[in-house]
């Protein structure tokens, strides 16, 4: 009865290590490694997307409040002319 035990434990044992033999091996392929790069570039453009949404909409959160706390509504702010950042000058 042992016999038959570790038989079948090694058969198994056998089994699972030419099949994650075969995914490793597949992975090294030409074009295994192509698609795990398109994997990590679609996730990476991905969360560069999910980046700008989140910070678009914090950048238009914050300007919100800063108005409020300033006083400044939306019109008043469309007719006022931008001054122009005075040019600093080169040290010499």
């Amino acid at each position: 009865m042992r016999r038959v035990v570790w038989f079948t434990l090694g058969a198994a044992v056998a089994v699972v290590v030419v099949i994650k033999g075969a995914q490793l091996l597949r992975r090294a392929t030409p074009e295994g490694v192509r698609e795990q790069v398109a994997d990590v570039s679609a996730d990476l453009g991905q969360r560069a997307t999910t980046f700008m949404a989140t910070l678009t909409s914090a950048m238009a959160e914050r300007e919100t409040e800063l108005r409020a706390a300033l006083g400044i509504d939306g019109a008043e702010a469309a007719e006022r002319p931008v001054a122009a950042a005075p040019a600093r000058r080169a040290a010499s």
